[in-house]
């Protein structure tokens, strides 16, 4: 069984590092606002900041709306697909 050190993060943890990395690029790339980001997610600009930096989670329903204004799919934000090509 592999044990992790008390330091490591956990799986959940490097999923929503991901999330956060791969959402982070893509309000970069596209040159959103944090006001901007909150109001797609319905949050404060505030809020949309804390995701952004990593000290508020992702939740399912942030992922599906980011994947459809994005155009990418949920397997690449979540990680599970490195590639990001546009989906229709």
């Amino acid at each position: 069984m592999l044990k992790y050190s008390k330091n490591e993060p956990s799986q959940e943890e490097r999923t929503m590092n991901v999330v956060t990395q791969r959402i982070s690029a893509l309000v970069k790339d596209e040159g959103l606002t944090c006001a901007q980001l909150g109001s797609l997610l319905g949050l404060s600009k505030t809020s949309a900041n804390g995701k952004l930096l990593g000290r508020i989670g992702w939740t399912t329903s942030d992922i599906v709306v980011l994947s459809e204004h994005f155009h990418v799919s949920t397997d690449y934000l979540l990680g599970f697909d490195a590639d990001h090509e546009e989906v229709a």
